[in-house]
């Protein structure tokens, strides 16, 4: 396997290991239980809060299977793995339509199965009563969350060495359910990603992630101050605690927020050295941004060291979807899908000379 192959594997085997490490992942997995035990979970802790008891109720197996709750990819994975998809699917260069097209084929017919993010959810009903995109992401409650970052990973990887044309094609992925902020992150993304897949550096990496935050946008102003704090923290350590106070900000009531959590990956990642347990360990310890933070900064390490920082142990345990947000990917190899999106990218780059 060449290095190029290991850095594919390793970008989306770092963020799934990102994506199944969280605290919130573990209520990921418990939507694969029966909703009488979620309506119990969540009326339980609502009782224990209003009698002043500390220790919440945190899902559990009684009477089922063990196995559903132990680590494995969840959310940004599947969806992740949903555009990898369209990109093995489209004919030629990916385009507008050809990346909708899953959501039209796959999603819509199936909403109520899906679980999601708010915008994916806004994006979803827009897409039923017939809108497209950009509508679907701009006529969107939460148009600036992050949930088009995972899915920029794998069109990094198809653009390997190419950032400007992995920006243009993430930016019509992520306006399907995002506009503005929300898309200049998954060009970040993107961007970054070409850039590692090819075997750049970490800082030339981050550089052209930087090089999508506008001038004068809300993204581009918080990745100043995360960069801030980035050179006043002495280590990791101290970054988390000047990012938990300056960057992913206490007034929202939901940390997935674009502007603060990508901006946040990239000088995690930085401070880190590329190197993924640790990166994804720190990123962890933001508790607000828990769901997004290490899934970020896994694929982005994960794609800087390549595929063998994941041990055979790890791998196994992330190598099948369950499909616990998107049911019809259910069974779905990561291995098998990265190995098809490498050939695809290495079969498009030479048909494109």
């Amino acid at each position: 396997m060449d290095g190029q192959h290991q850095r594919f594997l390793g970008a989306m085997f770092g963020l799934a290991y990102g994506d199944a490490v969280s605290f919130p992942a573990l209520f990921h997995r418990f939507q694969a239980t029966p909703r009488k035990r979620h309506d119990f979970l969540w009326r339980t802790n609502q009782t224990l809060d209003q009698r002043n008891i500390t220790r919440m109720m945190v899902p559990y197996t009684h009477r089922l299977e063990p196995e559903l709750l132990e680590p494995g990819p969840t959310d940004d994975t599947e969806f992740a793995l949903l555009t990898l998809k369209a990109l093995l699917e489209s004919e030629g260069d990916p385009t507008p339509a050809s990346l909708l097209a899953i959501w039209q084929r796959e999603i819509v017919p199936r909403a109520d199965e899906v679980r999601s993010s708010i915008s994916v959810r806004a994006a979803i009903e827009n897409l039923k009563v017939g809108l497209l995109p950009p509508i679907t992401g701009n006529d969107n409650p939460l148009h600036y969350e992050d949930s088009a970052v995972a899915r920029a990973v794998p069109i990094g990887l198809f653009c390997a060495g190419s950032p400007d044309r992995a920006a243009a094609i993430a930016a019509w992925d992520a306006q399907i359910t995002q506009a503005e902020d929300g898309i200049y992150a998954a060009q970040a993304m993107a961007a970054a990603i070409a850039v590692l897949a090819d075997a750049g550096s970490l800082t030339d990496a981050t550089a052209a992630a930087r090089r999508y935050f506008p001038a004068d946008s809300w993204i581009a102003h918080v990745d100043a101050i995360a960069q801030q704090c980035a050179r006043e923290a002495a280590d990791l350590n101290d970054l988390m605690l000047l990012l938990t106070a300056k960057v992913i900000n206490t007034v929202y009531s939901f940390g997935c927020a674009a502007p603060e959590t990508l901006p946040a990956a990239l000088v995690i990642a930085e401070k880190a050295n590329g190197d993924l347990q640790t990166a994804c360990l720190y990123a962890n310890m933001i508790a607000k941004s828990a769901d997004s933070l290490p899934p970020m900064v896994g694929a982005l390490c994960g794609c800087y060291q390549g595929l063998g920082v994941i041990s055979p142990a790890w791998q196994a345990a992330l190598s099948k979807c369950r499909g616990l947000c998107l049911p019809f990917l259910e069974g779905e190899d990561l291995t098998l899908n990265t190995d098809r999106l490498f050939q695809r990218s290495q079969q498009h780059a030479k048909e494109s000379r």
